[in-house]
């Protein structure tokens, strides 16, 4: 049984990522745990404090938000009914993040889905604000993003880029393992070198993602490091028609450096494909 959390704002992007979870765990016993959290807006005045206009506006928002939930929950049986699937829903008056992490322990969560939408209009956002700070919020448990308007389908060829400087954790291991095992894909492990051989670390590094996934298909990319990482890994991911990307959160990840850096116009084909990421 995996249990899996799915924040809502009831926005399209998220419905599409709630059709994408439901699809992708399709055949397997789950609890999916539907969140939506709200903080009403709160009149400027400082006198507006615990008067009843005040209360009148959090219930308001609260109503709206169990309300969108069972709206959800309709939709979901509707057109995704599935007898191997449960579903809980959760509307909380708090801020997302907090919500998150105590919804991971008290749940014992394997994986949290969420939708994000890129902010076009800004070159250097590499993926939306609210998926990033769930993202930089949660250190024990993978997230899988889902860009606005992607259809789903089975994930067949998955690139785990990495700079092989720290040692992928159990549960990282375990969760990209359970993923490629259900969809039976290929695992590409992308490695941009600095250097020209690999040190002593980062070939034991190797070894434990190789020795872990050797269940399933596997291919190695050692490609030297002369451009931005942005441009490197979006071509990679054209050439080999790839449909996930994986990468693991730690304080210099590349997720971070990918973040930081410009994405150009033509490179940006990353933000199109779902994005995995393992905890450090």
């Amino acid at each position: 049984m995996k249990n899996i959390l799915l924040p809502t704002d009831f926005s399209e992007n998220a419905n599409n990522a709630i059709s994408y979870a439901l699809e992708l765990f399709k055949k397997e016993n789950c609890t999916f745990y539907l969140l939506n959290t709200y903080v009403p807006a709160i009149p400027h005045s400082r006198f507006m404090a615990e008067n009843s206009k005040t209360l009148v506006l959090e219930k308001n928002t609260e109503t709206a938000s169990k309300n969108g939930l069972k709206k959800t929950i309709e939709y979901i049986k509707q057109k995704h009914s599935n007898p191997l699937h449960n579903y809980k829903t959760i509307s909380s008056f708090d801020l997302l993040t907090r919500e998150v992490i105590d919804i991971i322990k008290n749940e014992h969560i394997n994986f949290v889905i969420s939708g994000t939408k890129g902010i076009t209009n800004f070159k250097r956002v590499f993926i939306g604000a609210n998926t990033m700070h769930i993202i930089n919020a949660i250190k024990d448990c993978p997230v899988l993003a889902i860009p606005n308007h992607y259809n789903f389908g089975i994930p067949k060829q998955l690139v785990l880029a990495t700079d092989l400087k720290r040692s992928l954790s159990p549960e990282a291991l375990q969760a990209l393992l359970f993923i490629t095992k259900m969809c039976n894909c290929t695992v590409h492990i992308l490695h941009l070198k600095t250097n020209t051989v690999l040190d002593d670390f980062q070939k034991s590094n190797l070894k434990i993602i190789q020795n872990c996934l050797a269940s399933i298909p596997l291919k190695l990319h050692l490609l030297p490091f002369y451009a931005n990482k942005s441009e490197i890994i979006s071509s990679f991911i054209k050439d080999h028609t790839i449909d996930t990307l994986a990468l693991v959160y730690n304080n210099r990840s590349y997720l971070e450096e990918l973040i930081q850096e410009p994405v150009v116009e033509n490179a940006d084909y990353h933000t199109k494909i779902p994005l995995l990421v393992l905890p450090s």
